[in-house]
């Protein structure tokens, strides 16, 4: 297994148009990576593309309008066509909020919340796995998982940020023998917790660098696999 060159490198972006997904994108933009930049939010994914292709990125945007499979396939098979050879997925979420034991209707409050992490997550994984297992791509998959801002509605991040890392474990060993590498990328927080604070834009500015270093940090050492780097402030 070689190390992966990010220039020229076709690199595809979920959730491109969140604050998370357009820093990542604009700095493998700034390594010379063609970036495939998509997201469900047409309005935010273009306001990404436009930000990549003023710094002079090779970019196409690709609006999700159907997050099923076939929705996906169709993404890659444009991708494909259109900039060449996928090299990286950069696999984002958001975690979910998962209920404490003891709340009403727990079981399928915590079924609805699995479902909504787990479903678009694991259908991109599996999309890129196939594609890069068929066209004999040494791939890499970055999966990052991020906690929203209003932590009082997610006090269960570590549980999401954990099927994540188990996903992560899991699939590298299933891809190992394809030469396909698959990391992750996790906050230990994100913004800060003191709500006097005044520099929380500053914070998250931070982290967001952290976050965008460690997944090139994956993308580029072809000896990381089956691990979760934590970034942090």
């Amino acid at each position: 297994m070689v190390a992966m060159e990010i220039v020229q490198s076709v690199i595809l972006i979920t959730a491109a148009g969140s604050p998370i997904g357009k820093a990542i994108s604009l700095h493998f933009a700034s390594l010379g990576a063609k970036l495939a930049l998509l997201d469900i939010d047409k309005a935010q994914l273009d306001q990404t593309y436009r930000a990549c292709k003023a710094v002079g990125a090779q970019c196409e945007a690709y609006h999700l309008a159907k997050q099923d499979e076939g929705g996906i396939k169709y993404v890659f098979d444009s991708v494909d066509q259109q900039l060449g050879s996928i090299d990286v997925l950069i696999n984002y979420t958001l975690g979910a909020e998962l209920p404490a034991l003891f709340s009403p209707s727990s079981v399928d409050r915590f079924s609805h919340s699995m479902l909504e992490l787990t479903t678009t997550f694991f259908a991109f994984g599996k999309q890129a796995a196939h594609y890069m297992r068929n066209t004999n791509r040494q791939g890499v998959i970055v999966n990052l998982i991020t906690q929203p801002q209003d932590n009082e509605q997610h006090q269960n991040f570590d549980s999401t940020k954990a099927i994540v890392s188990g996903l992560t474990l899991s699939w590298a060993k299933e891809l190992s023998d394809f030469n396909i590498r698959v990391g992750g990328v996790a906050p230990i927080t994100l913004g800060c917790d003191c709500s006097d604070c005044t520099t929380n834009n500053a914070i998250n500015q931070h982290l967001q660098y952290e976050i965008v270093r460690s997944a090139e940090y994956i993308v580029t050492n072809d000896y990381f696999n089956g691990r979760m780097l934590e970034a942090e402030v």
